[in-house]
């Protein structure tokens, strides 16, 4: 691919969202950083097709998946705000990722053990997006980029039509093997500015510990894993494991700091001063046990161990955080009732086909403005006759004891269960009622709950159908969850 920086056909996306400066292509994609003219605030804009060499149905198919990842709200995604069509182009407009690109970190040299921690984020977000039967489109640098919080972050989402599960964890993989030793997996094309691993005679990249000694087993073994067919890593869930067991027997490694090249600025709002240095720095300590791999992270991916020490990227020593900012000391939230979105939701529909699935993600996005509804029944009552019922599985960020839930909704006369459930129940047999048949009123609900265990999987099940605009259908905008865990 050309090394040129792409030159957009129009400045402004949507009469909105102005484009500022390229970060990056991939193919049939350019990555943008750009401002909200409306807010002023940063943006990342993906074009989808600005040269206009897909068909029609591609570019939708596109912005289709792209549309779903707007429920998941953690921390190794950008935050969709907008997907728009604009002309035969499309878009994915994000929250601007502040931070460092994948290239400028990489240029740092970082400790493999705070590779490791950093990359967590990422792995969370792919378990999470997989669970719920989305993928991420983890397949390009340009597309990742670390933030002052010291995560790696997917910063363009805009998966292509063909990704699936095991594209994810392979670049995912390719991810971790450029921050251990700054090569890219063997790609056609090549993405710029990277050179390709070497390969052994089986056609795998070399592992990353014949490159660097000092790069514990683990790691490396999890990484060349991910990157081969036969790597026998078939999920998110499984390298996490892999890697905070590395993280847990591994010394800690000094920090490496070296320049890193500017960051163009953005117009409008002028960003807060950085620190013209990128440094990565590993904190603290580890203890000499972790007593269990925890399969589902916390979301605010707090890498603790044993005794309180920590290991990651520490963003102020990065030189990514405003150095303005003072440094403030880690806080530990106390088990009260704090609200958590759903990192995702789906339609669970044992007894048949699920309604509206592709909308399910609007009823966790933060946006009342938009919601999931059933589908249309001619029956004015068809639960339990037509069918048992159907409702909305929702995916926590992390385990945590209900202690409430919020449901926002337009319809009224809809009844539901608040359930929990294991991570893929297929009959309504396989879920827990925690409450009895609440009846909803239009407007928000907030449903008492009596939990005494952590739970991952929170199912609103309806279990009576009222009416929207006079039709037998119930339609929920928004649904938040309570938890008495520390968050």
């Amino acid at each position: 691919m050309t090394t040129t920086d792409p030159e957009p056909r129009e400045t402004t996306v949507a009469g909105r969202y102005r484009l500022v400066a390229p970060h990056g292509t991939a193919p049939h994609l350019q990555f943008w950083q750009g401002v909200d003219t409306r807010s002023g605030q940063p943006v990342a804009v993906t074009l989808i097709d600005p040269d206009g060499g897909l068909p029609a149905d591609l570019v939708d198919a596109i912005l289709a998946r792209s549309s779903r990842l707007r429920g998941l709200d953690v921390v190794g995604i950008a935050r969709i705000v907008d997907v728009v069509r604009t002309g035969a182009v499309g878009a994915v407009v994000c929250e601007w990722v502040r931070g460092g690109s994948l290239r400028e970190v990489v240029d740092t040299s970082p400790a493999p053990i705070a590779a490791a921690a950093a990359i967590e984020s990422l792995i969370v977000a792919a378990d999470c997006a997989h669970s719920a039967g989305f993928v991420l489109g983890v397949d390009h640098p340009d597309r990742i980029r670390v933030s002052t919080d010291g995560d790696v972050v997917l910063a363009f989402p805009a998966p292509m039509p063909d990704t699936t599960p095991e594209d994810d964890l392979h670049g995912i993989g390719s991810t971790l093997y450029a921050l251990l030793v700054d090569r890219w997996a063997p790609h056609d094309p090549m993405p710029d500015g990277w050179r390709a691993a070497d390969l052994i005679s089986a056609g795998w990249p070399v592992e990353p510990a014949e490159v660097d000694k000092r790069i514990p087993f683990l790691i490396s073994s999890a990484t060349a894993g991910l990157l081969r067919a036969d790597g026998g890593i078939g999920s998110a869930g499984t390298v996490l494991g892999l890697l905070r067991q590395a993280r847990a027997v591994t010394d800690v490694e000094p920090p490496v700091a070296v320049p890193a090249p500017p960051v163009p600025p953005i117009a409008g709002p002028a960003p807060r001063p950085r620190d013209p240095r990128l440094r990565m720095a590993v904190i603290g300590a580890v203890a000499a046990a972790l007593v269990a791999i925890v399969a589902v992270p916390s979301v605010a991916l707090v890498r603790t161990f044993g005794d309180g020490g920590s290991v990651g990227l520490d963003a102020a020593r990065l030189g990514l955080a405003p150095t303005d900012a003072p440094s403030e000391p880690a806080v530990t939230r106390q088990a009260a009732a704090a609200p958590v979105r759903p990192a995702a939701a789906t339609v669970f529909s044992p007894d048949g086909s699920p309604d509206n699935p592709g909308s399910a993600g609007l009823a966790v996005d933060g946006d009342r403005s938009t919601s999931w509804s059933t589908d249309r029944y001619y029956d004015d009552s068809p639960f339990p006759g037509f069918k048992q019922g159907v409702g909305l599985l929702l995916t926590m960020p992390r385990p945590a004891t209900l202690s409430a839930v919020t449901l926002d909704v337009a319809s009224s006369g809809t009844a539901v269960e608040i359930r929990t459930s294991g991570a893929d129940p297929t009959a309504l047999s396989d879920t827990t009622r925690l409450t009895g048949p609440v009846t909803l009123r239009p407007g928000p609900n907030r449903i008492p709950v009596t939990s005494t265990a952590p739970t991952s999987r929170v199912l609103v099940w309806i279990t009576t159908l009222g009416s929207t605009d006079g039709a037998s259908r119930a339609a929920i905008k928004e649904v938040e969850t309570f938890t008495t865990a520390p968050a």
